[in-house]
């Protein structure tokens, strides 16, 4: 790679990476349905760019690979090769290596990972087609010539005015070299040396067809000049990777001989005579035009660092911070002048706020574009059938929390694929379809994000979950089936009989818990045996400014996020009763774990009544929370611990009020799990 090229670093592996992911789903596309045209032609479409791009930068093993890729895929258009699986497991292989070299040109390893294995199994599936024959199929033999298959009449009339006035008209037939990577580019380039010389009037194939690269090695043109011959020629040969050039004098009368004897009346219609007579260069704009018949993404929007995103966020979060500060300031010292002003800029604040939360926000389909792929591997590796749906992919989150999601997303659908989906012959037994269904869900529910992994499997059986924690030591007295299954998040935890690599031992199932705790979520399981399991996956829209409730416990001032607030209610004489070790609150139609968090938070213990219990929702499960005092609703902004308190678990971050008293937000959910697990060994 040259310098020059270093500064599109950043839009070459963009670019790579959107290429590869549409040439996986794609593919997974073909081996379904082999004969689609469609599919092929996108396919094809996306490997060129690719390979143009690599060419491009220099990266010499993607260009190579690249190519001979495009070659398959041309001879699978050309049906002269079928897309049987071994094909398209070499496919897969490919951009399996594809992928490989991208890691490592993006960590700054040289481009050198040795591709020659694969160049040689490619050209093997390519055997049986000889260059020439693949010449044929493209461009026939007698094609080879420079007789034009359509002018029209319009192109006819210029040329005899022309002829009038000293212009010559010449027909050129071009051959690009077949092991040239860019053929778009070389008649870009001839044509650029023609139009030095004279006007195109004309090209077969069509401008749209020749920027798409979907002709063999043989393109034509008609110039009008006034330069002879011999100059024209020199000019279409002086370009690399041209193989050799045709040329001919012609005039209008021997057009209208060819037009009479070769065009078909069905090859005539009106959008073809007026794709004719277009210029060429106008050709190629109308070919853009009907590409897309509405508005590429693109073109309305711009790439931005992330980094200036976080910048911000981080210049609004302080602004919240300062407007409540004044407002705190304007009613402490009754200045009624300042409240008109205020509420401005509280408007214009909550606007900005919104505005930057929005742009944040991501589509979950970011982390879920590799899944088809990796359970198509899965499903071959483990020797199951099963099919995957996708379904609220546009779902958005904050791009904190979704860039965190696809390790336990990836991990759970491993799990499914591994321990939930039967083998054909036992599903079969069990009346079951044969092919098992793997479900990712997504959809917002208020300022929450649910997604759901689901699987038509064996279930979860309670029972063994039961025999399995007694095994371990685990106390498993008074849990109700659902919290026995919970079990499962317990580090270490597994019913697995045989340690396999696609999931393990089951262990990383507590590590899928913590990472949705710590992006302020919950997960839950719903399973039943022989149906099947449902993971769910409680998110919020954002972690970065949230509405909260602030709490006095002790002395201390705490915040809760209010969106998993249920109520508050005053606590009287009676309410808590104490059983198995077990503080509930017994006013409710279910009694409510009581979560004491003074102890919890390792507060001192001081003679101050509880008033108040704040009932909160987490997923199926309600807690209540123990405090001392209700301070108020507000909105804060959350900003990250120091590394001191990373590996503090307990709070989700910190925020400044506006008096600029510094306030822990508490992460409740691992609160919770660890209240009720010194009880019961995580029943949540």
């Amino acid at each position: 790679m040259t310098d020059d090229n270093s500064k599109y670093l950043e839009v070459f592996f963009e670019e790579t990476a959107v290429h590869l992911q549409v040439l996986n789903d794609r593919v997974l596309e073909l081996e379904e349905d082999p004969t689609d045209l469609e599919i092929l032609n996108e396919i094809f479409r996306s490997a060129h760019t690719l390979k143009g791009m690599a060419a491009t930068m220099g990266f010499d093993a993607m260009a190579k690979l690249t190519h001979k890729l495009e070659n398959i895929f041309d001879l699978l258009k050309s049906q002269t090769i079928k897309a049987d699986k071994k094909t398209i497991a070499l496919i897969f292989d490919c951009l399996d290596t594809l992928s490989d070299i991208e890691a490592d040109l993006q960590s700054g390893i040289d481009d050198e990972r040795d591709v020659s294995a694969l160049l040689d199994r490619l050209n093997h599936a390519a055997e049986g087609t000889t260059a020439e024959e693949e010449k044929e199929e493209v461009m026939p033999a007698e094609q080879w010539n420079t007789e034009l298959q359509s002018i029209e009449m319009a192109d006819m009339e210029v040329i005899q005015a022309a002829a009038a006035e000293g212009y010559q008209v010449f027909s050129l037939a071009v051959k690009i070299e077949d092991s040239s990577m860019m053929k778009n580019a070389r008649v870009f380039l001839v044509m650029s040396k023609l139009e030095q010389h004279g006007d195109i009037l004309y090209s077969e194939p069509h401008a749209e067809i020749l920027e798409n690269e979907d002709f063999g090695s043989v393109f034509k043109l008609l110039l009008l000049t006034k330069d002879n011959m011999e100059t024209i020629e020199a000019a279409a040969k002086d370009n690399s990777e041209i193989e050799d050039v045709l040329i001919k004098m012609v005039t209008a009368e021997a057009l209208c001989e060819t037009e009479e004897t070769t065009a078909k009346p069905e090859e005539t219609s009106s959008i073809g005579k007026e794709e004719a007579r277009e210029p060429i260069k106008d050709q190629g704009k109308a070919a853009k035009k009907k590409s897309s018949s509405k508005p590429m993404a693109g073109n309305h929007s711009i790439r931005v660092d992330i980094q200036k995103l976080d910048d911000f966020l981080n210049a609004v979060s302080e602004l919240l911070i300062h407007r409540t500060r004044l407002e705190d300031l304007t009613k402490q010292h009754e200045i009624f002048e300042m409240r008109e002003p205020l509420e401005q800029v509280a408007r214009i604040t909550t606007e900005l706020q919104d505005l930057v939360l929005k742009i944040r926000l991501q589509p979950v389909s970011t982390v879920m574009t590799s899944f088809p792929r990796m359970v198509r591997d899965l499903g071959k590796e483990l020797g199951k059938t099963f099919r995957l749906v996708i379904e609220g992919e546009d779902t958005e989150l904050d791009r904190t929390v979704v860039s965190e999601l696809g390790e336990p997303l990836i991990h759970l659908l491993r799990n499914s694929a591994d321990h939930g989906i039967e083998p054909a012959e036992r599903r079969k037994e069990l009346g079951k379809d044969p092919e098992g269904l793997i479900q990712v869900t997504a959809y917002q529910e208020g300022n929450r994000v649910v997604l759901m992994v689901k699987d038509d499997g064996k279930g979860i059986d309670p029972q063994t979950i039961k025999e399995s924690a007694e095994h371990k030591g685990i106390a498993t007295e008074g849990l109700n089936e659902k919290e026995l299954q919970q079990l499962i998040f317990h580090p270490g935890f597994s019913t697995a009989k045989e340690v396999t690599n696609i999931s393990g031992r089951g262990v990383g199932m507590d590590v899928v818990k913590q990472k949705i705790s710590s992006l302020g979520g919950t997960i839950e399981i719903i399973s039943e045996v022989d149906k099947g399991s449902i993971f769910k996956i409680n998110l919020p829209l954002t972690l970065s400014i949230i509405d909260s409730l602030l709490v006095k416990v002790e002395t201390e001032t705490f915040a809760i996020p209010l969106d998993i607030i249920e109520k508050v209610v005053e606590v009287q004489a009676g309410d808590i009763v104490e059983t198995y070790g077990r503080s509930l609150y017994v006013r409710e139609d279910e009694p409510v774990p009581v979560i004491w968090l003074k102890n919890e938070l390792d507060l001192s213990q001081q003679e101050q009544s509880i008033q108040h219990l704040v009932l909160v929702q987490l997923g199926e499960y309600r807690y209540a929370l123990s405090v001392n005092e209700l301070v108020k609703q507000q909105e804060i902004v959350i900003k990250k611990l120091g590394k001191e308190l990373k590996d503090v678990n307990k709070y989700l971050g910190a925020t400044v009020l506006g008096n600029g008293e510094i306030v822990l937000i508490l992460d409740v959910t691992a609160i919770a799990n660890e209240s009720v697990g010194e009880q019961h060994v995580q029943t949540i």
